[in-house]
């Protein structure tokens, strides 16, 4: 693999970008998300995502932070482990509605591994189809959430699991009277 090192600043800079843009697709958050949690103005994380802008040591230490990864992993993607200590977990706290979402691992792209929180009634958003194959498995560890995919639904329980085909839209709502917990993986097959 060519260290980012040695290429031209130009060519670099893309590489980066791209490396930002695809990181942040990844967790499926908006620029003006990641400006919030790494502190970086939403038009200057535009001109990184598109090879515009070289960003200062800084502030690419914030970007990295701010999508809850090494600056490492955006400069040689799994050149070494990565490992995220207990606090460190990058969190999105939807004000509305409360449901929080923690971003525990990305271990290889199209792989993804998050926690969530939803307060009793809490609703997540509704989340656009994924790309057809990708499968999403539900583990429910307190409470009982109904998944929606398209017109269908499934009710989890404590310690339920479920495995959906994720292209279609889709979104699930707490329905207990106490706070629910699920880990959910996302398994995107490969382009």
């Amino acid at each position: 693999m060519q260290n980012i090192d040695d290429l031209p600043e130009s060519e670099a800079d893309a590489l980066f970008g791209a490396a930002v843009r695809a990181r942040r697709a990844q967790l499926g958050i908006t620029l003006d998300q990641l400006a919030q949690s790494s502190g970086v103005s939403p038009g200057a994380l535009s001109r990184v995502e598109r090879g515009l802008l070289g960003p200062s040591l800084r502030n690419a230490m914030a970007i990295a932070h701010g999508l809850g990864c090494e600056l490492g992993e955006l400069l040689q993607p799994g050149a070494h482990a990565v490992v995220t200590r207990k606090g460190e977990h990058q969190r999105y706290l939807h004000e509305d509605s409360g449901v929080e979402r923690m971003a525990l691992a990305r271990p290889v792209p199209g792989i993804e591994w998050v926690e969530y929180r939803l307060p009793p009634g809490a609703q997540s958003s509704h989340f656009a189809p994924h790309r057809s194959g990708t499968r999403e498995v539900f583990h429910l560890l307190d409470g009982t959430v109904r998944i929606w995919t398209g017109a269908h639904s499934v009710q989890l329980r404590s310690g339920d699991t479920a495995v959906l085909t994720m292209d279609v839209e889709h979104r699930f709502i707490n329905e207990g009277r106490k706070p629910a917990r699920l880990m959910l993986l996302v398994v995107a097959p490969s382009p």
